[in-house]
């Protein structure tokens, strides 16, 4: 058991799932949420093997998904779950008549997605990739490849594989054969690149972007000015400002870092000084994995318009972002684990179904009410990302202005948090037995005391 919890003291109570919702508030390892994930992870994606059947059997992958949702590899189905794979599969379930301009490539990247997971599985992988589908270059999930198909001579190619001798074939003419499964980042690594694919350096994606946007039909990073940056200086200064801002993590608490690093599969990045866009910092859980945030004005709420490259609290600033949206990513992952409700009918994990759409007062943003069946992953990435401010208030040697700004951010914060936890508590029956459990150590960790 984890914590102070013990299921057997409550009734109604399940130890699994209650293993799985304490992870809403433990730091653990990756592979300990893996483990704890196994079966609602299984089941999910049996789920969606049933409920889109006809539309994996006319893409050619129906059977290897079959394979890969009863193997006994639980970072394969994680790649699945925790990835787009679900929110393009609906979109192509809603346009049966091919009437969306870019059907096609819908396909295309469902089909890209499938690579590592059947790699790690075992499951066999033969898929044809139409090039007239992918103008601009597009990462492999969980692997350092970036495919770029801009200066490929053919209109298709085709990836196979042999369980043989762990060999990726490209057409007929080239293979990728060093590759290797890194458990620790759940990445699956090429030596080197192979026509028509470039390696990426790091463990996450990089994109730029002249602004940031919520997602709606279509991927967040398929915006006409996201770009994937694999190098150069653009590449060079996102890249640094992320490293600035995870070693500050690193020092308040490594395995919330590792967690972190485990659930975030590439940042967007918008780094112009100046922006008329609203949003300042996003994720969804759609599109899990991926982050967006505008660095250099992650202060304009509290009255900095424009934060200075190079000055510590540029890096401390998008290390407590991280924190608040890498923690969504873990939880639309446990939460998605625990749901049987499609991905885009919402979060109904940890909720009794018949409370699924009572609302609750947000007190942030345009949207003004949300539903309970989002508390979880609101409190708790706001609540760490308190915790983590005040860490730096009592750690770090800040001036006089810097204190000041980092006491107002931490007052709205707290402002953020409270009126959850009233609302909580007031509508805890609404909560799973386990969600109950959950509450109770969320107001313990959060120094709430119940009225």
């Amino acid at each position: 058991m984890h914590g102070l919890l013990d299921p057997g003291a409550h009734s109604g109570v399940s130890e699994s799932r209650l293993a799985l919702a304490n992870y809403l508030w433990e730091v653990t390892s990756p592979q300990a949420i893996l483990a704890v994930s196994s079966l609602g992870a299984r089941e999910r994606l049996q789920r969606l093997v049933e409920r889109y059947r006809s539309r994996l059997v006319s893409l050619g992958l129906l059977e290897s998904l079959e394979a890969v949702a009863t193997s006994p590899s639980l970072f394969s189905r994680f790649m699945f779950i925790h990835s787009p794979f679900e929110f393009l599969l609906d979109q192509l379930d809603k346009d049966p008549q091919r009437e969306r301009e870019d059907h096609g490539y819908l396909e295309e990247r469902v089909k890209l997605l499938c690579i590592a997971p059947f790699l790690v599985s075992r499951a066999p992988l033969a898929l044809t990739v139409r090039k007239r589908f992918l103008p601009k270059p597009v990462p492999i999930n969980y692997t350092n490849l970036i495919l770029d198909l801009r200066h490929y001579p053919g209109e298709q190619f085709f990836v196979t594989s042999s369980n043989s001798n762990d060999t990726i074939r490209l057409s007929s003419d080239s293979s990728l054969q060093d590759f290797a499964w890194d458990e620790s980042s759940c990445l699956l690594r090429f030596s080197e690149a192979h026509t028509p694919f470039l390696i990426n350096r790091i463990n996450y994606w990089v994109y730029s972007s002249q602004h940031i946007r919520e997602p709606n039909e279509h991927l967040t990073e398929d915006s006409p000015t996201y770009e994937i940056q694999p190098k150069g200086e653009l590449f060079e200064e996102i890249v640094g400002i992320v490293e600035a801002a995870q070693g500050f993590i690193q020092t308040y608490q490594e395995p919330l870092l590792q967690e972190l690093r485990f659930f975030i599969r590439a940042f967007v990045m918008d780094t112009s000084l100046e922006g008329q866009g609203k949003i300042l910092a996003s994720s969804n859980p759609c599109q899990p994995g991926l982050v967006q945030m505008a660095p250099y004005r992650l202060g304009k709420p509290e009255g900095l318009a424009v934060l200075k490259k190079g000055e510590p609290l540029l890096a401390m600033l998008i290390a407590a972002q991280i924190i608040h949206e890498g923690l969504h990513q873990k939880h639309y992952y446990l939460n998605r684990c625990e749901d049987t409700e499609p991905v885009n009918n919402g979060q109904y994990g940890f909720i009794r179904p018949e409370f699924s759409e009572v609302q609750m007062t947000c007190p942030w943003g345009e949207n003004q009410t949300r539903c309970l069946h989002r508390f979880f992953t609101l409190a708790v990435s706001v609540g760490f990302e308190i915790m983590f401010l005040e860490h730096l208030l009592r750690t770090q040697r800040l001036g006089s202005e810097q204190q000041k700004f980092l006491l107002r951010r931490l007052q709205r914060k707290r402002g953020y948090l409270l009126p959850f936890l009233v609302q909580a508590e007031l509508v805890r029956h609404c909560f799973s037995p386990e969600g109950e459990l959950v509450l109770e150590e969320l107001f313990r960790l959060f120094g709430y005391q119940r009225t």
